[in-house]
């Protein structure tokens, strides 16, 4: 299996198919209707990782505000990333909602399918590479953001994007 191109601004997003940390089939195509952001990261449990979507959790009420169906995307499998979510939510106050802002989705099987067709499969690492992917509405690519393995995303300049798909 060899990694695609980058997706070009414009056209339709690759569709794909993959398990949430609830178990639940998401399917892209069914996802139309309002904007959605992709998050590739490589690895659930890691410093980046971690520092990216604890920050994405402490923006929730701005994710939520955006329209946007948030979807994390990991080579992780789906019994990782449901242990994943439950140590995002641990800080959560009994005032605050446990759920996520976003779902956690295993591109585990087959092995980084889903990052290999946005062109975001790291062959050497065996995961995904840190890149965004904003879809409008119409799931066309919007906004491409990518970043090296060891550097986090800036959060505020995607939701801000998201914010203007609506």
């Amino acid at each position: 299996m060899t990694t695609s191109p980058l997706p070009v601004l414009g056209e339709q997003a690759p569709g794909f198919s993959g398990r949430s940390h609830h178990g639940e089939v998401l399917e892209l195509d069914r996802l139309a209707g309002s904007p959605v952001l992709l998050m590739f990261y490589p690895f659930a449990f890691s410093r980046v990782c971690d520092s990216e979507l604890q920050a994405l959790v402490a923006r929730r009420e701005r994710v939520r505000s955006t329209g946007a169906r948030v979807l994390a995307i990991s080579c992780d499998p789906v019994h990782s990333l449901r242990a994943y979510a439950q140590t995002l939510t641990a800080d959560f106050s009994e005032a605050e909602s446990s759920e996520l802002p976003f779902d956690l989705v295993s591109d585990f099987w087959p092995h980084g399918e889903i990052a290999r067709r946005y062109g975001s499969f790291d062959q050497v690492k065996g995961a995904a590479q840190r890149s965004s992917f904003l879809l409008d509405s119409s799931l066309r690519l919007a906004h491409v953001q990518s970043v090296p393995a060891g550097t986090a995303r800036d959060l505020d300049e995607a939701l801000r994007l998201l914010g203007r798909l609506r």
